[in-house]
Parts: C-alpha cells; sequence; structure tokens
C-alpha cells in the first residue's frame, strides 16, 4: 500500500502557512518606537480629523517624547494609516458599515496600524481610541491631573472594532456656568479641551442656547468652535431655530434698523420673519445642526410670560404652542429643502406639563424627534414620557440633569450612575432613543457621572453601571485600588439624605435627594428671616408648579425634620471622607490628585455642609438662649469655612482658580450673613 505521508506533511504545511498568515494579520503585534512613527492619510481628511491627528501627535509627545510627522516623503518605521471612509478607502481594507463605527487593528505583515472610521467622526474616534487603549491617554486627561509614563516603546496587538452606537446623537450641555464660563475665558485650551473631551469621550452634539449673530447671517464663534471639532450643534430647550426672544429688540434694531414691535401671538408675519432670519443663517452657515423647535417666553420661562395677548387656559395655550412649532417645522423644510430634516423638540416644565394634559400635539415625521426631560428638581422619568405611547411614529430622545442649579446637584456630584442608567433604560424601553442629552453645569463637578452616560449610549447591551465603575476606577486610580474606589464612589452617592422614599416603580437607586443646592436654598431663606422662628421657614421658589417640590421635606416641622436629617447624613458623609482620605494615600502619585478632587474633597465638602446646616437649624430653633446661639453659629460657620477650604484645595494646574468665580451657591454670603448674627447676638 503506497504510504500518504508526503501528501499530507505537504497539506499540513500549507494550512500552518494559511493560519500563520491569517495570524500575522489579525492578532500579531506591532512595535511604536520613539522617533520611528508616522502618520498616513488616505486622501484629504476634512478638518476636524486634522485636529484630532494634531491631538494624536501631542499625545505621542507626551508619551514618547517625539511628534510623528503627518504624510512624511520619507516614512520610517511603523505607519499609522488614518482612513475615512467618507474620503477613500484603500484597497485590501474592507469600508465599514454604520454611522461612526471605527476601528483599530495592528497590521504586523505591513509594520502598520490603521486607524480606520466608516465616516469622518468615526475616523476621529479611531484616533483617540489608538490614544487611549495603545498610549494610555485616558479620555479626562485635561480634567485628571494626568501624568504620563514616559516609554520609548510600545508593543501593541490591537484589534479594536466598534459599530454603530444606540444612539445617533450624544450630547452635553454645560448650564450654570459660574465656574465653567471665566475658566473658559482664561486660556485656548481651557475654551477647547471641554470639547475634545466630549470626542475622546465618543460623545458628538453640543447644546447651547441661542448662536444666531446679527446682522449678517453669521454664527456665534463657540457655534463656529464646535463645528470646527467636528461637533454637532443643537439648542437649549428654550431655543426655537437656535435663537430665542432674549434677541428679539436685538433683530429689529440691527437687522430692520426699526423700533421693535410689541410681541403678539396674533402678528404671525413678525414671528416669521424673525424665524426666518435664524434658520437662513443655520442654513448658509454650513454648520451640522440638529434643530430644535418650541414656543417658550424669554428665557426659561413660558410664552405668556412674554406674550400680552397669551390665552390664560391650558388648552388654549397648548393650542398655540402646537401651531408655533409646525409653523417652524415648516420653515426648516421650505428653506433647506430637506424633506425630513432632523428636528427636536423638549417638553420642559410647562412644555411637559401641556403634553401630559394632551393639551400640544408636537409636529410628527420619521426624523422628528420629541425629547422627554426627566422630573424637575428630582431626576427621574417623568408622567409624560410614562405615558408615551410608541406608536405615533416619532423618534424618541430624553434630557437627564446631573445637576439642577436652583435645587440640585451643584458643587458636588449627587445623582449617581445608577440612576441614570435607570432612567435610560426606562425609556429606552418605550422606544428605542435617538437623541441623549445630560446637563451638567460646570462639567468638572460630574466627569464620573458624564463619562458613564457616554459609555452607555453607545451601547445599552453591553454596559453595567458596576462593571463600568470598576473599570473607570481601574483606569484612573489604578488596578488594585479599583473595587475600594468603586465602593466609595456608591457610599458616597448613598450618603445623601432621601427627603422622600422612593415611589417610582422598579427604580432601585433614590428617587429624591438633598442635594448641595437644597443646602444653600434652605440657608437664604432662613438667613433673610432669621428672627422670626417658623417650624415651617422653607417655601416653594420661582415659577414652582407643583406644591412643595422645591425641598420635598415630609412631615409638619421641616427644622426638626431637618435638624434629624443632618445628625444622620453628616455621619455618613464623614465616614466616607476619612476612608477616602485613607485610600488616597495608597494610590500611585501620578493618579492621587484626581481621585482627591474628584472623590475625597466632594465627601468632605458634603459632611461640612451637612454639619454647617445641622449647627444652623440648631441655632435658628434655639434662638432665644444667646449662649446656644453664639455656640451653634460659631459651629456652623467654622464648619462652611471648612467646605471652603475643601473645594479650594482643589486649585492645581488648570484650575488654579476654579472656585473664585463661584456666585450661584453663594458660599462668601452665607459665611457673610452667619457672621453678622455672631456680630448681632
Amino acid at each position: 500500500m503506497k504510504s500518504n505521508t508526503p501528501i499530507l506533511r505537504t497539506w499540513l504545511s500549507m494550512l500552518c502557512l494559511v493560519l500563520s498568515g491569517f495570524m500575522s494579520l489579525v492578532s500579531a503585534s506591532v512595535t511604536l518606537k520613539a522617533g520611528r512613527v508616522s502618520v498616513h492619510t488616505v486622501g484629504e481628511m476634512p478638518g476636524p480629523v486634522t485636529l484630532a491627528i494634531q491631538n494624536l501627535q501631542s499625545d505621542f509627545q507626551k508619551v514618547m517624547g517625539f511628534s510623528p510627522e503627518l504624510n512624511p516623503s520619507r516614512p520610517t518605521g511603523t505607519e499609522l494609516l488614518v482612513v475615512n471612509d467618507a474620503v477613500s478607502t484603500p484597497e485590501g481594507i474592507q469600508p465599514l458599515q454604520g454611522t461612526e463605527a471605527h476601528e483599530v487593528v495592528a497590521d504586523s505583515r505591513n509594520n502598520r496600524i490603521i486607524l480606520h472610521g466608516s465616516d469622518m467622526r468615526g475616523t476621529i474616534f479611531a484616533i483617540y481610541t489608538l490614544s487611549e487603549q495603545v498610549l494610555g491617554v485616558p479620555p479626562l486627561w485635561y480634567y485628571c491631573d494626568w501624568q504620563p509614563v514616559r516609554k520609548s516603546s510600545i508593543t501593541t496587538d490591537i484589534n479594536f472594532h466598534l459599530g454603530e452606537p444606540q444612539v445617533r446623537f450624544r450630547a452635553w450641555f454645560p448650564n450654570d456656568t459660574d465656574l465653567f464660563t471665566p475658566w473658559r475665558k482664561l486660556s485656548k485650551d481651557n475654551n477647547e479641551k471641554w470639547l475634545e473631551t466630549m470626542l475622546r469621550l465618543k460623545l458628538n452634539t453640543v447644546e447651547l442656547e441661542t448662536t444666531v449673530e446679527y446682522p449678517n447671517y453669521t454664527m456665534t464663534e463657540e457655534a463656529q468652535m464646535v463645528s470646527r471639532m467636528g461637533i454637532i450643534l443643537t439648542s437649549h430647550h428654550h431655543v426655537a431655530l437656535n435663537n430665542s426672544f432674549t434677541r428679539w429688540n436685538e433683530y429689529w434694531k440691527e437687522v430692520r434698523h426699526q423700533e421693535p414691535p410689541k410681541p403678539s401671538i396674533h402678528r404671525l408675519l413678525d414671528l416669521i420673519e424673525f424665524w426666518t432670519y435664524n434658520v437662513k443663517t443655520v442654513h448658509q452657515s454650513g454648520i451640522e445642526n440638529l434643530w430644535q423647535v418650541t414656543f417658550r417666553g424669554r428665557g426659561d420661562q413660558p410664552f405668556w410670560a412674554f406674550f400680552d395677548d397669551a390665552p390664560t387656559t391650558d388648552k388654549e395655550r397648548g393650542e398655540v404652542i402646537t401651531m408655533m412649532m409646525q409653523i417652524q417645522v415648516d420653515l426648516i423644510k421650505q428653506i433647506t429643502g430637506e424633506e425630513d430634516p432632523y428636528v427636536r423638540t423638549t417638553f420642559y416644565d410647562e412644555m411637559s406639563n401641556l403634553l401630559a394634559k394632551g393639551y400640544i400635539q408636537p409636529p410628527k415625521g420619521k426624523n422628528m424627534v420629541w425629547t422627554y426631560v426627566a422630573a424637575r428638581r428630582d431626576h427621574y422619568p417623568n408622567d409624560d414620557v410614562v405615558n408615551f405611547d410608541p406608536s405615533l411614529g416619532v423618534k424618541l430622545g430624553y434630557y437627564f440633569n446631573y445637576q439642577f442649579t436652583s435645587t440640585g446637584s451643584h458643587l458636588a456630584a449627587c445623582e449617581s450612575p445608577w440612576k441614570m442608567e435607570f432612567n435610560y433604560r426606562y425609556v429606552n424601553s418605550k422606544c428605542p432613543l435617538l437623541f441623549s442629552v445630560v446637563n451638567a453645569g460646570n462639567v468638572r463637578e460630574h466627569v464620573t457621572e458624564l463619562a458613564a452616560n457616554a459609555k452607555m449610549m453607545w451601547d445599552y447591551n453591553t454596559y453595567d453601571t458596576d462593571r463600568w465603575l470598576t473599570d473607570y476606577c481601574a483606569m484612573y486610580f489604578g488596578r488594585k485600588n479599583a473595587n475600594a474606589a468603586a465602593r466609595l464612589y456608591r457610599e458616597f452617592y448613598n450618603a445623601y439624605w432621601q427627603p422622600k422614599p422612593t415611589e417610582f416603580p422598579g427604580l432601585q437607586s433614590r428617587q429624591f435627594n438633598f442635594q448641595d443646592m437644597r443646602y444653600a436654598r434652605a440657608m437664604d431663606q432662613i438667613l433673610g428671616n432669621f428672627k422670626s422662628y417658623s417650624d415651617n421657614p422653607l417655601k416653594d421658589i420661582g415659577f414652582e408648579s407643583v406644591k412643595g417640590r422645591t425641598f420635598r421635606i415630609q412631615g409638619n416641622n421641616q427644622v426638626d425634620t431637618l435638624i434629624a436629617a443632618m445628625q444622620q447624613t453628616m455621619g455618613k458623609f464623614d465616614a466616607v471622607s476619612k476612608q477616602c482620605q485613607s485610600l488616597e494615600k495608597r494610590i500611585d502619585s501620578r493618579q492621587r490628585t484626581f481621585f482627591h478632587d474628584n472623590l475625597t474633597v466632594q465627601a468632605e465638602f458634603m459632611a461640612h455642609l451637612s454639619h454647617a446646616l445641622y449647627h444652623f437649624m440648631t441655632a435658628y430653633k434655639q434662638q432665644a438662649d444667646k449662649e446656644t446661639l453664639r455656640q451653634h453659629i460659631s459651629q456652623s460657620l467654622n464648619h462652611l469655612q471648612a467646605a471652603k477650604a475643601a473645594l479650594y484645595s482643589t486649585h492645581h494646574g488648570v484650575f488654579s482658580t476654579w472656585y473664585t468665580n463661584e456666585y450661584l451657591w453663594g458660599l462668601e454670603g452665607k459665611l457673610n450673613g452667619l457672621q453678622q448674627i455672631l456680630d448681632k447676638n
């Protein structure tokens, strides 16, 4: 019998060669050596991709001490090949499917790493993926006092692939920015790096207020900057068509050179002219814009506070809003020529209330996004989204507040990633989301929660807050400290006092929290009338449409309730603060500052606020006894000063003046108020 051994050996050799080549292409490693890496682009890249490449070069400089040359005439060493399918896809590389899809693949056969996106932003995300996963530059590097570990060479077998995101428009809305706005003015980096941070987190949309300028059909510099970075622009919930009635007089004076006509819901031609200018300005700018339609007043107020001839019944008001929004949608279609443009509307405050009653019939369409808002002051799904009918044939959006400056979180985070996850999973169960926006005020205090939201918005199926938080802590505080740090984050969120038990079905985390701005409002109201004692001195604020919503304090004696609550919660914050200080000592010096700023100080700040409010309320109740009054006011003053000192301990680097412009919480005013009570007693 003839032996088949030689034939078998030949086939085995051929199979080994095939498998060897396959493994080389898919998983073999590539080494990046200092001074031996260059960046090559396939075709002419759009400006935002070029900016991302420049940031990649800067990342190399930080980590490896050199900046790779872009498209050199004589490349040497390892090549970083940047591919944007919207420009050109070279032979041998399979085009990616889906918006913003991207991959980063080590190709050892050609001694290169392929940074590949399906479109402009997909390419940007691929570039920043290399920075994070190969160079070790974390997305929050500008916010976390990141200190690079210098390396002369890096070997990687990266084989990263990510399909299109689940949520198409993923936005930040910086609002109530008493710290953020003056800080941005200090440097070009401060003004722009927060947008770069968004892109590193793989977000793609920014919500701003008015962005239309007068009189020459131009957009604001901020809107143009957002566009230069490759980010989509959208508008605040009181801004229709990128402008609001705060600019009404300006339009008529600067564009029409006439005295402004009195706003009237019956003078539709005036309104249409105003809106037409706005739509034309945005359209002619070429800025990628997610339109917002609404009908509200001058700023964040209902339209009937601005129009003297507004109707007085909810039904008639809803009919006016319905008509005005449809006019705005028709203008967008007429001027842009798009049959189904992406347009959103936001059901905020009175809009939400009128919608829940069935008095507003918002515009419909296959690209119309109905954006629901978490309940005001305490952030959970509101009645209107609970009652949402998915058969309406519209897309769904959601606006979630990590902060709320009149009564919510402002100088310390409070609304946890678990609460965010519940909100978004609940809303997405009604209808898959197309749009998301999170409000985080000054940004710095909420970067952990913002990072969690960014991760979840890409893929609900793979996101889990517990797992994400452990990975986050490993990235920023070291793998050996990850579990301990994650536990302390959870204990920090759980230290806040709950003025009411959770009511929303299925919500495991806290529905109601007594955030730092509620501390501020309580002290303000009592300081203003300290001598006139009342068991229930706290009143609803502003245009509060739901009785008792401002503070949510239950029972018939607010003073006693707050004293008991602060006795309980200050101990919890004290314990978290102490444990944070202990863990902080064990964290590597390169990562310690961010832990201090982001968790240790926030726990310490809230502990001192709780002590301060406890002593303040006790002094208020027992003010008839001058000695007791002075003792407790002195203690309150000391703790409030310590709270301020804790915040100021985070002043370093680019944040060396961060809290010097603080005024919305009003630390200085309250310190002065307490001192005046001491001086008078």
